[in-house]
Parts: structure tokens; sequence; C-alpha cells
């Protein structure tokens, strides 16, 4: 089955993945936490899977977690709800809804963050004012962000609605995951945030909701360099894909 699963197509294989959903009669992990668990997980957090379904399923936190770790988790899973309730309602985005959602990631684990010219607070889901660095050289001028955010948002909102393939809109929402990333608009939870923006799009459609797997962090981050480096979304992309199809072959298998 492993060879055919590799020749297969992406729409042939959407087909099997959603008659495995089927046949699994619920015996399978929600996928809302095992996306919470690696996308979290890329960005730190040190809980294991079961650990994060416990933690989310009881409500409770866990006594011998890091609790920052396990507010990161509680925080982006609520997120994740809500950005999936904007795109199931067909809710187009805005700057404010963005903004607020980078304050819902943050809102138990943010912090004040100063620079030379001014002090924002992760929690409130304020733009950065300055050039900062973020491990890749300098960022884009920030005070081009509110411009090239709504930009980025408004071309969003007009190609989701166009008829398209399920490739060009996993395209579109992994193309769109890299601008945001690019743009860099907020003081922290930018990785989340560009991750969650590729489930809006992708649930926008009633498509299987794609990760990072944990275990590829590293490929992930060498994907995204080699974008910036290139100056093309190519490599990050057929990265992401890649993600995709591991996914969808895994439950399938299953």
């Amino acid at each position: 089955m492993k060879a055919n699963l590799q020749l297969a197509t992406l729409p042939q294989l959407l087909d099997r993945f959603k008659a495995a959903v089927i046949n699994t009669n619920g015996h399978t992990i929600d996928p809302l936490i095992l996306l919470t668990y690696h996308s979290t997980a890329i960005d730190g957090a040190r809980l294991t899977l079961t650990q994060t379904k416990t933690l989310l399923q009881s409500g409770s936190l866990l006594a011998d977690q890091p609790q920052t770790d396990q507010l990161m988790i509680i925080d982006y899973h609520q997120t994740l709800g809500q950005i999936l309730t904007m795109a199931i309602q067909h809710e187009p985005l805005n700057r404010f809804a963005c903004q607020q959602l980078a304050a819902n990631l943050m809102r138990q684990t943010g912090w004040p963050l100063d620079s030379l010219l001014s002090t924002i607070d992760t929690r409130k889901g304020e733009l950065r004012l300055d050039n900062a660095l973020a491990g890749r050289g300098r960022l884009g001028d920030a005070h081009k962000l509110p411009l090239a955010l709504a930009e980025l948002l408004k071309d969003i909102n007009t190609r989701i609605n166009q008829r398209k393939t399920p490739r060009q809109l996993y395209d579109l929402s992994f193309q769109a995951h890299f601008i945001l990333l690019s743009l860099h608009p907020f003081g922290a939870g930018n990785g989340r945030l560009a991750r969650l923006l590729m489930s809006y799009i992708q649930q926008y459609h009633g498509l299987p909701l794609s990760f990072v797997y944990t275990d590829q962090g590293p490929l992930y981050f060498a994907a995204l360099a080699a974008s910036w480096r290139q100056k093309t979304s190519e490599p990050i992309v057929s990265f992401l894909h890649s993600q995709l199809t591991r996914y969808l072959e895994e439950v399938i298998a299953r």
C-alpha cells in the first residue's frame, strides 16, 4: 500500500483520507489536539502528545510540567478554535481580527517588550514599532507594517473565494504563512499565528488541516531560511506539502 500511496495524486490522497477518517469510528486522536501539540512543540513547548491531550481534555494544569508551556498550549488551542470558527462562518480577515488573534496567543505568556523606540505589549497584539532582528537579518521597515499586513489579508480574502483546486488552496495557505512570517508583525508568536493562518485558509474550504511535525522542526526552519535566501516561497511551500502528504498517508495507513 505504501508504494501506491506514494504514486497517488493529492486529490486521490484526500479521497482516501476522508474514507479512512469515516472508517476509524472515532478511534483516532482529535486533529485539533494533534495540531496544537505539534505547533506549540515547534515553538518550544516540552509536553508530550499524551500530556497535551490530558491537559486540554482535563482543563487542569499538570503538576509536574512547566506552567508556561502549558499556558502556551491552552492559549494556542483556544485561538485555533476561534480562527476555525471564523473560517467556518466565512468571516473575512482584517487587521483588527489579526491583532486580536495575536493577543489571544500571548494572553497568558506575553510580556512588555522594550526597544530603543518604544515599548509594546505582546499580550495586546500590538504591531512592532522598530526594525528588530529575528535570526535572519533585518526585518522589513516597521512603518510599512500596517499597509503590508492589510494587503496580505486583502489578498487572502480575495483569492480564498476564487474557484481553486485543493493543491492551489494549500499553496495559498502555505504562501500566506510564509508572507506573514516574513513580515514578522508582532513582538512574539509570529510562527504560531502564521500556522493558524494556514489553518484558516484550509478550514475555509473544509480541507484537512496540515501542520509541521515537531520532529521536522530543523527542516522547517531550514526551508524557511532557504526561501528567505532565495527570495521565493518555493522551498517552504514544497516542505509544507511534504508534511501534508505525510499526515494524509499516516491516517490512511492506520
